[in-house]
C-alpha cells in the first residue's frame, strides 16, 4: 500500500513535468511554424529573407519539440506497439514480458540521458559556437536532450513497476482488432 501511494505521488509530479515539458514543445513548433511561414513572406514578397530561420529551426525549435514531448507522448498513448505476438501470450506472461520490456527501454532511454548530458555538459564548458550570421551557443541546442531523454527515462521505470499502466494494456479502445 505505501508502494502504491509513493508511485501515485512520483506519477503526479511527473504528469506535471511532462505536461510543463510538452507546453514548451508546443511553443517550439508554434515559433517553427510562424518562423518558416514569415521567412517565406519575406523571402518572396520583398526578397529579404530571414537568414537565420532555418539554423534556428532545425537544430534549435526541432530538437526541443521532439525531445520535450516524448514523455508525454508515450503517456498519452502516442506510441507505436506490433502486440501481435502477445496476444497469443497467457496475461501473465504477457505483463512479464511488457514489463520486461519497459524497464530495458528504460534502461536504454537512461544510457541516452547520461549521454546527452556529458555533451552538454563538453559543449557548456567549452563555450562551442556555430559561427556563421549569429554566433549559435551549441549547448543551447543539447540542453533538451537530458531532459528529454530523462523523463522519458523516468516514464517507463514507473510504467514498468505501474499495475496500471496504460503501456501495458494490450486492447485500447478503438484499436483494429483486424491489424495484427
Amino acid at each position: 500500500m505505501i508502494l502504491h501511494s509513493v508511485h501515485g505521488r512520483l506519477n503526479r509530479a511527473l504528469c506535471l513535468a511532462e505536461n510543463l515539458c510538452a507546453i514548451l514543445a508546443g511553443g517550439a513548433a508554434v515559433a517553427a511554424m510562424l518562423l518558416v511561414s514569415v521567412d517565406a513572406i519575406m523571402r518572396y514578397a520583398f526578397a529579404s529573407p530571414l537568414t537565420f530561420q532555418l539554423y534556428l529551426t532545425e537544430n534549435y525549435l526541432l530538437v526541443m519539440l521532439f525531445v520535450m514531448a516524448m514523455s508525454w507522448g508515450f503517456r498519452t498513448g502516442g506510441f507505436i506497439r506490433i502486440d501481435g505476438p502477445l496476444r497469443r501470450l497467457p496475461p501473465v506472461l504477457c505483463q512479464i514480458v511488457m514489463r520486461v520490456g519497459l524497464a530495458a527501454s528504460a534502461l536504454y532511454m537512461g544510457y541516452l540521458t547520461r549521454q546527452g548530458f556529458y555533451k552538454f555538459l563538453d559543449v557548456f564548458a567549452s563555450g562551442e559556437a556555430d559561427l556563421g550570421v549569429i554566433d549559435w551557443p551549441v549547448w543551447l541546442s543539447w540542453v533538451w536532450i537530458p531532459i528529454g531523454c530523462g523523463l522519458l527515462t523516468l516514464r517507463l521505470a514507473l510504467d514498468a513497476i505501474d499495475p496500471k499502466s496504460l503501456a501495458l494494456i494490450t486492447d485500447h479502445p478503438g484499436e483494429m482488432d483486424s491489424v495484427v
